[in-house]
């Protein structure tokens, strides 16, 4: 009888084990939400299009998403449009692609962090955005998109003229 007592808190040791290592909600909640900052620099193929264009991003994540916008040295009175991307700002394309809530669906609202905002006549802009997704860890910077006239008018392929890593608070 003691081997069997033996052979069952063995048995029940391993499944405890085993249990304990599957993970859970509250583990992979942990990788939810929490607060970035990003510094947006000019990307190489802007730099002399855009020279002294830079800007600021606050972001902050948890039963939703808010980014707060701010940007300057941006050509006036055009309208620009930003989202949290997927990827690090020395990537190629810089910042990768756009952060998708839901990793294999649409690269479309309701799925992605989008703000727009129409630059001054000195060529600020500033604008926030609160949305019902919640960031992960694959969200690593917000970059600034370019028009289609600005891009066409400085004769660049690239339409991503500001970029930042977001940095953990």
């Amino acid at each position: 009888m003691p081997l069997i007592r033996a052979a069952a808190a063995a048995a029940a040791a391993v499944l405890t084990v085993a249990a304990a290592g599957c993970g859970s909600d509250a583990e992979d909640d942990a990788d939810l939400g929490g607060a970035w900052t990003a510094s947006l620099g000019v990307t190489a193929a802007w730099a002399e299009a855009a020279p002294r264009a830079t800007g600021t991003a606050e972001v902050s994540s948890g039963d939703g998403t808010s980014v707060q916008l701010s940007v300057t040295g941006l050509e006036p009175g055009l309208e620009y449009t930003a989202h949290v991307h997927d990827g690090e700002c020395d990537e190629d394309p810089p910042g990768g692609g756009h952060w998708l809530a839901d990793a294999s669906g649409e690269d479309a609202a309701g799925n992605i962090v989008q703000l727009t905002f129409t630059t001054s006549e000195s060529g600020t802009g500033a604008t926030t955005a609160s949305v019902p997704l919640v960031l992960d860890d694959r969200a690593e910077s917000v970059v600034v998109h370019a028009p289609e006239p600005a891009t066409e008018a400085a004769g660049l392929d690239s339409d991503r003229v500001l970029c930042g890593d977001l940095e953990e608070n």
